[in-house]
């Protein structure tokens, strides 16, 4: 099957139109559109990453969101972005901007059945980060351990020692 970019959903569209095949020209166009914006929130994402690598947080916070929007936008929510967008606010001690991402990112992870399970286990991680910085231990601990068996079941060891620790941490004070 060859690859339908924008410009050629667009140039055959076009053709539609002027040989009056009006519905193929309208599903074309549409079709068009729907990549046009999803190769804008592609690149918006990859380059909020690499922004984020060279520690402009600001610039990358604001392209994870724009992407966020983007993927909202086309019914797409499953997308790290909202998750990356939070985690960056995190680390700005952004903390109440924060929250709000995180708890979007998770609603829309749960109540999605294709979620992949290290996708849920680093939105709840943020989150447990981010209740340790607000002193609420009780969830904090809540969603360490809820962290640590998604890493356990995913089989990333980093993740489970992590959580082990904190939940070292927060069981010990």
């Amino acid at each position: 099957m060859v690859s339908e970019t924008p410009k050629s959903l667009l140039d055959q569209a076009r053709t539609a139109k002027k040989e009056r095949r009006l519905e193929e020209a309208a599903e074309l166009f549409r079709r068009g559109l729907t990549e046009s914006l999803n190769m804008r929130a592609t690149l918006f994402e990859e380059l909020a990453y690499v922004e984020r690598n060279l520690r402009d947080q600001e610039s990358s916070q604001e392209h994870y969101r724009q992407a966020g929007e983007i993927y909202r936008s086309l019914g797409n929510p499953l997308k790290n972005t909202i998750r990356h967008a939070a985690d960056l606010l995190r680390e700005q001690k952004r903390l109440d901007e924060a929250e709000v991402l995180y708890v979007e990112s998770l609603e829309i992870y749960r109540r999605q059945k294709d979620t992949p399970p290290l996708d849920l286990a680093n939105a709840i991680r943020g989150f447990a980060l981010l209740k340790e910085d607000v002193g609420d231990r009780k969830e904090a601990l809540s969603l360490w351990r809820e962290a640590r068996d998604l890493y356990e079941l995913t089989g990333i060891p980093a993740g489970v020692s992590e959580s082990d620790r904190r939940i070292g941490l927060l069981i010990a004070d």
